[in-house]
């Protein structure tokens, strides 16, 4: 079965061509037509990177990734309106490679152009994201259903979560429709041919692509490093998980940044771009646990009013609670990894130096809840 992830990943690829078609055209002067002078890379490089004189400039590289995400975003648009399974999902993603791309390359694109792109970009992510969050809580919370002992499901639970969570996504499909239909998503699409036809570069977009994106991608890493690190001086509750929430966004935002600069570099980025989706991924498990509590008591109660046995959701919320603290456990191990002197080796290393953390990180889970309420 192919999923989201599969799909989105097969949106990168895609991307990753153009960005390669450029990095070659710039590399060979007869096709290109710029008389750029080329030096192959030494042999037994030993940080990995590519040829640091190649000539692909930071413009070309970045209107290269902007026309590719503009195209996966526009068509993915009869398909959300089709309601084929998925789309959603890669169009949200459309949205978000394209606000980290216009906001943290700042330096070659001017932000008093691509602020307000970016602004509506968001909000269309907000439109979307109704449905695919509750798409992303059914698939959820049916995995673990199949997985609980037979003797721990009790009263309707299936026919009770199919009414309440479909009426959910009836309604996210109505909001999606809006949108869609409205004329600020006609405006946005209009504010994207602008985009693209008169990229607004800024100066520094003609410098070489190679040794300054990555630069962008190391700012964007050491704001992730200062949102991780303000979570962890956070007691457990309701602040750490929004710190939490955050740092998947920043998390996300290094990781699209990467996905840009892997063509240039090679192995190191990817690397690199490997660690940042696990991280996204452990967060983002925490990120749905974190909705899926309040949901579940909502779903006992009403199973409760409705004369049911509410038993069966109080085990979904200590599970559920349960692989908060897993996150949190594992939390350690994934930034390990990520903060690795071998994985950061291609960043500039003056732009993510920072002090270092003076205490042992703090994940510790939160308090256990009392979930026999749930249970009616």
């Amino acid at each position: 079965m192919t999923t989201s992830t599969d799909l989105t990943r097969q949106q990168n690829a895609a991307e990753n061509d153009q960005i390669i078609a450029i990095t070659r055209r710039a590399e060979n002067p007869r096709r290109s037509g710029h008389p750029h002078t080329v030096t192959r890379p030494e042999v037994g490089n030993p940080s990995g990177l590519r040829d640091t004189e190649s000539s692909a400039r930071a413009g070309d590289v970045l209107l290269a990734a902007l026309r590719s995400q503009v195209a996966q975003l526009r068509a993915q648009d009869p398909h959300v309106r089709e309601e084929i399974p998925g789309a959603v999902t890669l169009m949200r993603v459309a949205t978000r490679r394209l606000r980290s791309t216009l906001s943290g390359f700042s330096w070659f694109l001017e932000p008093e152009h691509t602020r307000t792109v970016a602004e509506e970009l968001k909000w269309l992510g907000a439109q979307l994201a109704e449905e695919h969050d509750i798409e992303v809580m059914i698939e959820r919370l049916t995995h673990v259903l199949r997985a609980l002992p037979e003797p721990l499901i009790m009263g309707p639970l299936a026919a009770d979560l199919e009414r309440a969570l479909g009426a959910l996504i009836e309604q996210g499909e109505q909001t999606i429709t809006v949108a869609l239909n409205s004329q600020r998503y006609l405006a946005l699409q209009t504010m994207l041919d602008q985009l693209l036809n008169r990229p607004p570069l800024t100066q520094q977009a003609g410098e070489l692509a190679l040794t300054d994106l990555p630069r962008s991608v190391a700012k964007a890493f050491r704001k992730l490093n200062r949102l991780l690190n303000a979570a962890d001086a956070l007691p457990p509750g309701p602040d750490r998980d929004t710190a939490l929430h955050e740092a998947r966004k920043a998390t996300k935002r290094v990781r699209y940044m990467t996905e840009i600069v892997t063509p240039l570099v090679g192995e190191p980025a990817q690397h690199f771009h490997r660690q940042t989706e696990k991280l996204q991924e452990l967060l983002g498990d925490y990120q749905d646990a974190v909705m899926a509590r309040p949901l579940l008591q909502q779903l006992a109660e009403a199973a409760h009013a409705d004369g049911h046995n509410a038993f069966t959701y109080g085990v979904l919320y200590a599970l559920e609670h349960a692989r908060m603290e897993q996150v949190l456990n594992e939390l350690p191990h994934r930034l390990e990894h990520l903060r690795h002197e071998q994985t950061l080796s291609w960043l500039p290393q003056d732009l993510i130096s920072q002090p270092a953390h003076s205490v042992q990180p703090n994940w510790a889970p939160a308090p256990r809840p009392q979930e026999t309420t749930l249970a009616g």
